[in-house]
């Protein structure tokens, strides 16, 4: 598992040419499948807005490597599938479905060659991903189950 606070800033490179295609600046995840959908990047003069998940190639402790076709599609401009929300997890506010504020979201596990999500930390507490049922500008939400358990 990689934690999303590892990657931040990473630069996106593509794998045929070695250009850069930006800066990862956050993840995509469907709230359904909780799974990344795609890689936001802060641009660079070559790059675009993001990349989608499936063109990831490699994602390493000092870059992440992507199809060149997806490079392409990013300086074409192509837009992410989901709502810029997704892109600032990192301290968005957390309620559970009750509509409870249980504190904000400080880090994200995920697996790199996948793209599942781990674990949420809210805080200092761990909670499994599998609890997830919402995502939006406002808030990620948590559905019913186990209180979460401090984390190591």
């Amino acid at each position: 598992m990689m934690l999303l606070s590892q990657v931040l800033g990473h630069p996106v490179i593509s794998a045929e040419d070695a250009r850069p295609a930006g800066e990862v600046a956050g993840l995509g995840i469907d709230p359904r499948t909780r799974r990344i959908t795609e890689l936001y990047l802060r641009a660079t003069k070559s790059g675009g807005d993001s990349v989608p998940w499936s063109h990831v190639r490699g994602m390493g402790p000092d870059a992440v490597i992507i199809d060149t076709g997806a490079a392409a599609a990013t300086e074409a401009g192509r837009g992410g599938s989901h709502s810029r929300a997704h892109k600032r997890l990192l301290g968005k506010r957390v309620l559970t479905e009750y509509g409870e504020d249980i504190g904000t979201l400080t880090e994200v596990t995920f697996d790199p060659d996948t793209g599942s999500v781990g674990d949420l930390y809210v805080g200092r507490e761990q909670v499994p991903g599998s609890r997830l049922v919402g995502l939006g500008p406002y808030a990620l939400i948590l559905g019913a189950g186990p209180p979460p358990t401090p984390a190591d």
